[in-house]
């Protein structure tokens, strides 16, 4: 192999992604490797790596693949164009962070001396801002549904510390999964059904009703390559599956 070839381990490894996510950017024509071994293992050049910087700068800002695809293909952009796009975008949400939190920050001290911001001081950082568009998006996919609604009354009451606490809840088990797939232990075993359970219970206590039928239906959408499902496999490569196999295992087991 060229001392500038990597693979798709180990770009992966780099990039912080899952084999499975590059292999998907090859498939659509987004990140196609400049060569393959004699195996027929996918190895991806300077070059290569250069363009997933791109590809993911632009994933961190929200745009889509197909829009990351057009940008990329355009002939009337330069790849120094792109960086100075690119950086003007950061630069922008980097401010705009900071202003939230300065706004943050002021409404703490005005509440540890007994006094209200008024909603114009609340809401100046937004402006004309697109921040409402992900919960449109999830609204309009999901917001028919019974658990939808249940989730919406629930979450609204929540406070900081429940949500640290559910937080930590979900990174446990989570954890815990990960760590009885690196172990090699079957998600079919009982102590990882019992770890799928706990999951189910996590979500039926916090967040909305999910009973057994629920729950398969959450597992096939972290199979089918959803948010959360890459993000699962972005900590390890084949944690939605395993995760996935497990929730199906436990619901078969009641």
């Amino acid at each position: 192999m060229n001392a500038k070839e990597y693979t798709v381990g180990v770009v992966a490894d780099l990039a912080g992604v899952s084999v499975r996510t590059l292999h998907h950017y090859d498939e659509i024509g987004l990140l196609e490797p400049h060569d393959r071994n004699a195996a027929g293992y996918r190895l991806y050049s300077a070059d290569d790596v250069r363009r997933l910087q791109r590809i993911l700068f632009y994933r961190e800002l929200d745009f889509d693949l197909d829009a990351i695809g057009a940008i990329l293909a355009d002939p009337a952009l330069s790849d120094v164009d792109r960086l100075h796009e690119q950086r003007r975008l950061l630069t922008e949400r980097v401010a705009r962070h900071q202003a939230m939190v300065a706004v943050i920050d002021r409404e703490l001290n005005a509440r540890r001396v007994g006094i209200a911001l008024t909603p114009e001081e609340r809401l100046e950082v937004f402006g004309s801002t697109r921040l409402e568009d992900g919960a449109e998006r999830a609204e309009q996919r999901w917001g028919d549904s019974e658990l939808w609604r249940q989730q919406q009354r629930r979450t609204s009451r929540y406070s900081a510390e429940n949500w640290r606490e559910i937080r930590a809840e979900q990174a446990g088990v989570h954890q815990r999964l990960l760590e009885a797939m690196r172990a090699g232990i079957p998600a079919t075993d009982p102590a990882v059904m019992d770890l799928a359970e706990e999951h189910r219970l996590h979500l039926d206590r916090r967040f909305h009703d999910c009973d057994h039928d629920t729950h398969r239906v959450l597992a096939e959408s972290y199979l089918a390559n959803e948010r959360i499902g890459l993000n699962f496999d972005d900590v390890a490569p084949g944690l939605s599956r395993y995760i996935h196999d497990a929730i199906m295992a436990n619901a078969g087991r009641c």
